[in-house]
């Protein structure tokens, strides 16, 4: 039974705490309630500083990793830098125009004359043609990487 009262005693003793620092919170215009637990957002940074990497972690580490290929298969990583400079040009081209125009009454009076874009009429076709060339590219860097991997391999052995 004493322990009972004791357990009440101290549970309306929390709700009291908690009914007389509304009023301090409510007084500062600037900070609210859930200001009194900010301290749980420097325990979850300190947190994920541990587990988290840096922001330039990821790269660093690519690029460590790009040296060392580059110190064993002699060039390979600036062979990939400029193949992925290369696609990702050719996935975005600038724009372009080749247009013919021919004015009304060019070639005879009443003429109506015409203009026409032969890149946006030839659109699809250039599109298909890159997609064609991005994968014949993309094989034959996938070849040559396997056999240099492949004969590196086998003359270590």
């Amino acid at each position: 039974m004493r322990k009972r009262k004791l357990g009440f005693y101290l549970v309306l003793l929390l709700i009291a705490a908690c009914f007389l620092l509304v009023p301090a919170f409510a007084a500062d215009g600037e900070k609210h309630w859930w200001d009194a637990f900010s301290w749980f957002g420097e325990i979850a940074n300190f947190i994920k500083s541990l587990v988290v990497p840096p922001a330039n972690y990821w790269h660093n580490r690519l690029m460590v990793l790009n040296n060392m290929i580059n110190v064993k298969f002699a060039g390979l990583g600036q062979l990939y830098r400029t193949l992925d400079d290369f696609f990702r040009r050719l996935s975005d081209p600038a724009a372009g125009q080749l247009v013919a125009i021919i004015p009304d009454d060019f070639l005879f009076r009443g003429y109506r004359g015409f203009s026409m874009d032969f890149f946006g009429a030839a659109a699809p076709y250039i599109r298909f043609m890159r997609t064609v060339l991005s994968a014949s590219c993309f094989l034959a860097t996938a070849a040559v990487c396997y056999h240099k991997v492949r004969t590196f391999f086998t003359e270590e052995a």
